[in-house]
């Protein structure tokens, strides 16, 4: 692998090389090298930590991230990893030749690692499609009880009301905590939808004590309000855990506002 002088001159945040990437993924043998390693236990199993694991040992500094696996419900034996990232289809398969074991090749073959060169500049205004599964939570603000701990947006806001006086639905929460994190990074929520929800138990360290937390799909458009900034949203993803298969923004194209 090549190594860049120290005497370059870094690339900006704003000008990186973005590549998507897409890669087959086989469901039985992801959970047979993550058995190998000690990542599934009676108690959980977090296909996204392992999966970060595996695309570190598989493909080091330029492992894509933000991530997202998606496993169709029908068909539990494959599913499809998709991730952003700087290196294009043919670092990875270098990359790969040179770190992955047989079973690692097994569950993301190089060969068939496909991707593409994400626009280097967006129109202003420009109205995209999306898709994006994020862990909306907050952190506690200090003085509050166990101060600094994550949790649920939408439960956050529920405990500040008396019981039954919340009035606002999770759909509307999980709405604000995304807009929020757009215009901090170039877009605007046009509209969102809460496509799915679950309560899952995820681990982040080897070993460590499984917690539980949100899992929710969010669909909509949006506005690109700065373009620079929204190629460094894409780059980086949305909210916390994009390490892990959170924040990956999917683009798709927008619906007219009169279409269904």
């Amino acid at each position: 692998m090549t190594t860049t002088s120290t005497s370059a001159r870094p690339e900006t945040r704003a000008t990186r090389s973005v590549h998507m990437i897409r890669a087959e993924l086989d469901v039985n043998a992801f959970h047979r090298w993550a058995g190998s390693r000690g990542l599934i236990s009676r108690n959980a199993f977090d296909e996204g930590f392992a999966m970060h694991c595996l695309l570190v040992e598989s493909f080091g500094d330029i492992a894509p991230k933000p991530f997202r696996v998606i496993i169709p419900r029908d068909r539990r034996r494959s599913g499809v990893l998709y991730g952003y990232c700087q290196g294009d289809a043919d670092a990875l398969r270098e990359a790969a030749a040179t770190y992955v074991d047989p079973l690692q090749d097994k569950v993301l073959r190089a060969s068939r690692i496909d991707s593409k060169k994400m626009p280097s500049s967006w129109r202003l205004s420009l109205r995209l499609g999306f898709e994006v599964l994020v862990r909306p939570i907050v952190r506690r603000a200090r003085g509050a009880q166990n101060s600094g701990a994550e949790m649920d947006a939408f439960q956050w806001e529920a405990c500040r009301h008396p019981k039954g006086g919340m009035e606002r639905s999770r759909e509307e929460v999980y709405s604000d905590w995304l807009a929020d994190r757009l215009n901090r990074r170039g877009a605007q929520l046009d509209k969102a939808t809460l496509t799915s929800f679950e309560r899952v138990r995820t681990v982040r360290k080897l070993r460590a004590h499984a917690s539980e937390g949100p899992r929710a799909v969010m669909q909509g458009t949006i506005i690109i309000t700065d373009p620079g900034d929204f190629s460094e949203l894409l780059a980086c993803g949305i909210g916390r855990h994009k390490s892990y298969g959170y924040g990956m923004l999917l683009l798709r194209p927008a619906l007219s506002r009169t279409g269904r």
